[in-house]
């Protein structure tokens, strides 16, 4: 509720009077005599309530004196009230107190409504506005007699600190009296707001400090007159620079900040790229700026917010959103085919040659990438995956190169360093390599010849140390041989090559060790039933690894958490035939797979792609193989059979 500060009139508080009367019935408070049982704070209750209200008190306090200067504390009583109806002090003569005391009027007891009805307390409380109550004013017949002025206090946000209350004989009843503790609660407010702020700022000046020299980017701040007001630990230790406050922004060669464009033009000054000169040493700097204005909108000066480029890893993790967590101890397997490709995985760890890992969807490429880079010279560096086969052809060459500021329509500005950039001194992993654009392959064949990028719209060549890992599940010579894929290419990428076998060919042990693993995931407790396991190590697993994973979390879900039986499994392996006894080769298997899927989701390629776990490129690329649906002619039509 909104509060209303000004006073009422006479009709209007007449009104209000009788609608607190009506009130006082509806809650049952006695007329006769205060309610033996009112509500009262116990004296820790008490000086814990005074604690919390301490400032408000104490300046309560000096105006109680200003008030028994205009009135006798013999005739009247003064009381400071919070915002719940305790009345936490209350002034006066000793013959008053004892006077109001015998009223249930002290400190400690709660004034509201429910407990004492109309009062000017009770009133005031409840309507948020200053109230005068006069001798039958009152509900209980003990506060006839007697006269009640109470004035709210609001602080911030109009929140209600509590009351300032005047009280005495009724013939000594005067308008005059409510204007004074109007008054006097204003003036209150304006001391709690003075103090409150006085707090906030001697609380911000140390903390903003401490922000400052904890922040892990480096800050700059500079006035209207482009002289550096403050810079924190971290700028100092990038720029190379012990005391650099106080100076101007010039003494920082190659930095240039032009105040009234700034101002104009904010989102131009964003993650720009500074090449600066200081004491015969070149500093490669990402930098943002930010204008500084009051509330008033006066300009007060900017913000700079800085970072080495060679600074990467956060970068990279940052707009990646990817890190490499999986080690060889996560590749789990004991089959020989498994065995041969995790020892050429270690050996190649220990290089820096190029890796191409060979395997069928679900197989755990990316795991085995990980696995390689963590365990390699390059671990405490970057991790970079990018999928060649999720990425629209257009927008494939300004991720792996980037693009400098106005490369193309929609490009960020300022620029973006590109995933080759990002991954410089760590590892780029290029998954789905098979299914990379034909006109981008000799791009990145001139990277793995050179070790040199360019970002789209520049000129300017740019020296990356990154390891590259390919990944695919397309069988690259075929590629070739259809002329999807460069041969050269393949030739830089075929320096150690790892085929990861499939699932079927891994053996009963690995596929009941995964399993279990997968299943201790959810429940230690739980296990299979022997027919369960029978299903899962004759099932052909066309999804390999992932299928199995996501089979027996499936599983898990469905069943009451003890043991995993053939029923919870799903149809697909419910349904198949045992590997020895099925007919028709991988592909006739893969096709049916895929067809069946296309149908579920009524040829939805997205949403088969996800379901598959490839890419939307290699859905399209079998698809088209195996003849099963085409494009209509109108594209927003969707699929259709042949």
């Amino acid at each position: 509720m909104k509060p209303k500060k000004s006073t009422l009139s006479q009709d209007q508080m007449r009104r209000e009077i009788a609608e607190s009367h009506k009130r006082s019935i509806a809650y049952d408070v006695c007329r006769e005599e205060r309610n033996p049982d009112q509500e009262r704070l116990t004296p820790e209750q008490l000086e814990e309530k005074r604690r919390l209200n301490q400032d408000f008190i104490a300046v309560a306090y000096e105006h109680i004196d200003e008030i028994y200067e205009l009135l006798s504390p013999d005739r009247f009583m003064v009381a400071v009230v919070d915002r719940e109806g305790y009345i936490l002090h209350l002034s006066g003569s000793d013959t008053i107190k004892a006077d109001f005391a015998e009223r249930n009027c002290a400190p400690g007891f709660r004034f509201t409504e429910k407990d004492v009805g109309t009062t000017a307390i009770s009133l005031s409380l409840k309507k948020r506005i200053p109230i005068q109550l006069n001798d039958q004013d009152h509900f209980c017949i003990r506060a006839h007699g007697f006269t009640s002025s109470a004035a709210p206090i609001f602080t911030k946000d109009d929140f209600l600190q509590g009351l300032l209350v005047v009280s005495g004989k009724s013939d000594l009843v005067h308008p005059h009296t409510l204007v004074m503790v109007i008054a006097a609660a204003r003036s209150i407010e304006k001391q709690l707001r003075l103090i409150r702020r006085n707090k906030e700022m001697s609380i911000y000046t140390g903390f903003l400090d401490n922000v400052l020299e904890s922040a892990e980017t480096g800050l700059l701040a500079l006035d209207n007159d482009l002289r550096i007001w403050k810079t924190n630990r971290k700028a100092k230790r990038i720029l190379k620079q012990e005391n650099l406050d106080g100076k101007p922004i010039s003494v920082l060669k190659g930095l240039t900040i032009d105040l009234e464009n700034l101002y104009r033009n904010p989102d131009i000054w964003k993650e720009k790229e500074c090449h600066l000169k200081i004491n015969q040493q070149n500093i490669h700097l990402v930098l943002s700026a930010q204008p500084v204005i009051s509330k008033q909108g006066r300009k007060l000066g900017a913000v700079l917010v800085f970072e080495e480029f060679s600074d990467i890893r956060k970068i990279a993790d940052k707009i990646s959103e990817s890190k490499a967590y999986f080690t060889f101890d996560h590749l789990i397997g004991e089959s020989p085919a498994f065995g041969h490709a995790i020892a050429i995985a270690q050996k190649a760890s220990k290089t820096i040659s190029t890796v191409l890992l060979m395997g069928e969807t679900g197989t755990g490429k990316e795991l085995f990438a990980q696995a390689i880079h963590n365990a390699g010279p390059f671990k405490t560096k970057p991790f970079i995956p990018i999928n060649c086969g999720a990425i629209p052809g257009e927008l494939m060459e300004s991720e792996l190169f980037g693009y400098v500021d106005g490369a193309f329509s929609g490009a960020l500005k300022g620029g973006r360093p590109g995933k080759f950039e990002l991954a410089s001194g760590g590892t780029i992993l290029l998954d789905e390599i098979g299914d990379m654009p034909h006109s981008l392959q000799v791009k990145l064949l001139r990277v793995l010849q050179t070790g040199e990028v360019q970002r789209i719209g520049s000129n300017k060549v740019i020296n990356v140390n990154t390891r590259i890992i390919a990944s695919t599940n397309v069988n690259l010579l075929n590629a070739i041989a259809e002329n999807r894929f460069r041969q050269d290419l393949y030739y830089r990428l075929n320096i150690l090559r790892i085929k990861i076998p499939p699932l079927r060919e891994r053996g009963e042990k690995d596929i009941k060790r995964l399993a279990a693993y997968f299943l201790k995931r959810f429940d230690p407790q739980c296990n299979f039933t022997a027919d369960a396991l029978k299903l899962l190590t004759t099932y052909d697993w066309p999804g390999n690894v992932r299928e199995l994973e996501n089979t027996i979390e499936r599983a898990f879900h469905i069943s009451d958490g003890e043991q995993l039986e053939p029923k919870h499994l799903g149809s697909p392996l419910t349904d198949a035939k045992p590997i020895c006894a099925r007919t028709g080769s991988l592909r006739e298997m893969e096709k049916e797979i895929i067809l069946a899927t296309l149908e579920r989701t009524q040829y939805n390629m997205a949403e088969t792609a996800k379901v598959l776990g490839i890419s939307r490129a290699t859905l399209y690329r079998k698809v088209k193989a195996y003849k099963l649906v085409k494009a209509s002619s109108n594209e927003a039509s969707g699929m259709r059979l042949l």
